[in-house]
This record gives structure tokens, C-alpha cells and sequence, in this order.
């Protein structure tokens, strides 16, 4: 037998070489499901590994992960929810929050009748507002459903592309929480200035897309990639509105 993560040749359960149990599938919702429990309450070694490897090649590194080299990285289910913690805290003790939340926040407040302000759908909104880092991980589904609609001809699945937007999420809000850090430190304030996170993160998940989906051209990736976007935020539309007709329909 073949080692996926080392390659090299081994008997039994486990790589004599590296450790790693040979046992290593493709990733599908029985992989997600296992993940659950074991990322909640286990935390492996490998973070610092992973998020090198996110910043040198993560569309290289994140490929290779799903083709079964593993030993090495942080579980992605793992990953995304600590630095998720991190930057809540830390967005917490700085009262610093990236654009998008401010972004959201004004979406809430644009309900300025107090009806509307009263509204389950507006308190949604500013929870996900004031919790960016947690409403991400919420909205993680529908953005990987986009990107899988939009890249199906990668042969990819919808758990891999889960698995491809837990790394890339995660290490949004590493690059998130580098900013947050140097704006407090350096008492950088400004609505131009809180805006560039943002850019550099939604540049990073393009560099991302355009290494993970090599055999594709360049221009073509970027192209898919804002067909994802716009895919995605139709959806996110789609759900909002779903919820106020429901909550109408409701109070009636």
C-alpha cells in the first residue's frame, strides 16, 4: 500500500514512515460528519504548518490535502472555528470590526421605521453584523454551494469545496486579525482604510481559486469566481427575503 500523505509503500493501518492512517477517503458528508465531534474537542498540531502553507500555496496545499496528504494540517473544520474564536475575541477587546460588518450593519439600519427595525429579519442582520466571525461560518454553506455550482465541471464535490472555504475562511480571518492588530496598535482609524482587509481578503480567495483550479485558464477562473460571488449573494438575497414574507405572512 501507498501512503497518500508521504507516498511511500506500508503494511497495516497506520504509514510506518509518517502516521498517517491509511484509511484516508475521499472527502464526503461521512468525512464532514466525523469531523464535527473531533474538531470541537480535539485540537491536533499542524496550525502554524497550515497557515504558512495557506500564504506560500494554499491553492497547492489545499489540493493536496484533498487528495489525501493530510498528516500535516490543521483539521480545516478545526481550523476555521478557532481562528473564528480568535477574531471574535480579538474584535471584541478592540472594538475593531473589518467593512463587511459595518456593510451589514448599514443594510439593518436602511429599515429606519421602527416596524422595521423591530423586525426579525433587521435583529438577524445586526446579530450577524456585530458577530461577523460566527454569521461566516453560517454562510459558509451557501458560498460553497456557490462555488461548487459555478466550478462543477472540476469533478469537485460540495464537501470539497466545503473543506476548499473552511482554509480559505480561516485564513481570511488570520489576514483579518493581522489588520485588526496593526489599525489598534498603530490607532489607524478610517473608513478607507478599514476597507482594505476586505480587499485583501476577497483578493486572497481569488488567488486561492486560480492555484486550486489550475487546469482552468486565469481569466476564466476570475471570470467563475465572480459568478460565484454573484451566485452567492443571490442566494444570501433569496434568504432574506424568504424570511420577510414568511415573517409577514406570520404576524398577520
Amino acid at each position: 500500500m501507498i501512503c497518500k500523505n508521504c507516498e511511500q509503500n506500508f503494511n497495516g493501518n497506520f504509514c510506518n514512515n509518517c502516521g498517517q492512517n491509511s484509511n484516508v477517503g475521499k472527502i464526503e458528508y461521512k468525512y464532514l460528519l466525523n469531523e464535527i465531534p473531533n474538531s470541537i474537542f480535539q485540537v491536533n498540531s499542524g496550525i502554524l504548518f497550515t497557515i504558512k502553507e495557506l500564504f506560500s500555496s494554499p491553492g497547492n496545499s489545499i489540493r493536496e490535502f484533498l487528495k489525501g496528504k493530510r498528516k500535516k494540517h490543521f483539521k480545516p473544520l478545526a481550523f476555521v472555528l478557532l481562528i473564528s474564536t480568535l477574531y471574535v475575541l480579538i474584535t471584541y477587546l478592540t472594538d475593531k470590526y473589518i467593512f463587511l460588518g459595518d456593510g451589514i450593519s448599514g443594510i439593518a439600519d436602511s429599515m429606519n421605521n421602527d416596524e422595521a427595525k423591530s423586525s426579525i429579519t433587521a435583529k438577524i442582520l445586526n446579530w450577524f453584523a456585530q458577530n461577523n466571525g460566527y454569521a461566516t461560518l453560517i454562510i459558509l454553506p451557501f458560498f460553497s454551494l456557490a462555488s461548487y455550482l459555478t466550478f462543477i465541471k472540476s469533478k469537485y464535490n460540495y464537501f470539497e469545496h466545503l473543506i476548499l472555504n473552511f482554509y480559505i475562511t480561516g485564513q481570511q480571518m488570520v489576514i483579518y486579525i493581522i489588520f485588526t492588530v496593526l489599525f489598534f496598535v498603530l490607532k489607524i482609524e478610517g473608513y478607507f482604510i478599514d476597507i482594505i482587509p476586505l480587499i485583501i481578503g476577497v483578493s486572497y480567495l481569488f488567488l486561492v481559486f486560480i492555484q486550486f483550479f489550475e487546469r482552468d485558464k486565469i481569466f476564466k477562473t476570475i471570470l467563475k469566481t465572480i459568478v460565484t460571488y454573484i451566485i452567492f449573494l443571490s442566494l444570501i438575497f433569496i434568504v432574506i427575503f424568504s424570511m420577510g414574507i414568511i415573517e409577514k405572512a406570520i404576524s398577520i
